[in-house]
């Protein structure tokens, strides 16, 4: 017969002895080396460079990385967060698989992001909400005044994909393009929804809704460093900047019977080439 009181005391000693071991990993593990090697394979396997202040632990596979910055070669900054907090799965480790979870506090808003990594596997799932683009680095440096929130999603299994992202409160402002200045624009909402399979991106619908402007565009772009694009832009102004804008809109010979004038987007990436 099982002596119950030598039983409980050996579950306690066992009990004590991985809660001990536990917190000592915790404390002593080489948060530095691994920061330094986080580092290094970014550096090493891609096109960015990735710097982390400090990586604190907030459970036994919970990590919290603080001030965390992604650039490109140039020292461009991407992408910035305060503060991510990372979870490993256990489970998926068991698998051979491994299941990535952050989430990032970023521009006023919220980063989820997930990922599945192993034999035959590669999968991606970003989920945004209430980005402030007003506030990102990036368009600030490039001179682009823009203000709104962004939310939505993209989804990458393999190489193909798919995204929605809606955008409210669009607002731009002494914009130029080649030179040539844009009025400024104000949109209650626009939506992107695509697809993406090898390095061809297909816009299946985006819709810019204004009061003095409605903007859509569907078409491809291939996505490489003279990739093409073919692009199809409708554009439908109210009659005050038809009015004021007169001169631009005379070079649009095409219009329909719903008021959309429309023309498409050619050439390459780097060198857009309008055709109308």
């Amino acid at each position: 017969m099982i002596d119950k009181k030598k039983l409980i005391r050996g579950l306690s000693f066992a009990a004590y002895f991985v809660a001990v071991f536990s917190l000592f990993l915790l404390l002593l593990f080489p948060f530095d080396r691994v920061k330094a090697k986080l580092e290094s394979e970014v550096r090493l396997r891609t096109p960015y460079e990735l710097s982390i202040a400090r990586i604190s632990p907030r459970f036994f596979n919970t990590f919290v990385l603080s001030d965390v910055v992604v650039s490109d070669k140039s020292n461009k900054v991407l992408f910035e967060s305060t503060s991510v907090r990372s979870t490993v799965s256990l489970f998926g480790l068991l698998r051979k698989l491994l299941v990535l979870d952050l989430k990032a506090k970023a521009y006023n808003g919220e980063i989820l992001v997930r990922t599945q990594q192993g034999p035959g596997k590669n999968f991606l799932l970003i989920d945004a909400n209430g980005l402030d683009i007003g506030s990102y680095t990036l368009f600030k440096n490039l001179g682009l005044k823009l203000t709104g929130k962004l939310g939505g999603n993209i989804e990458m299994n393999n190489d193909a994909g798919k995204g929605k992202l809606l955008l409210k409160g669009l607002t731009s402002r002494e914009l130029k393009i080649k030179g040539f200045a844009i009025p400024d624009l104000d949109f209650d909402q626009c939506w992107l929804e695509a697809d993406l399979k090898g390095d061809r991106l297909t816009i299946k619908k985006m819709d810019l809704e204004g009061k003095e402007l409605t903007i859509k565009c569907m078409g491809d772009i291939v996505l490489r460093e003279r990739g093409s694009m073919n692009i199809t832009v409708k554009l439908k102004p109210s009659v005050r900047l038809a009015q004021e804008q007169a001169g631009i809109l005379s070079l649009l010979k095409n219009k329909d019977a719903d008021g959309f004038y429309q023309f498409s987007l050619g050439g390459t990436l780097s060198e857009p080439m309008p055709r109308f």
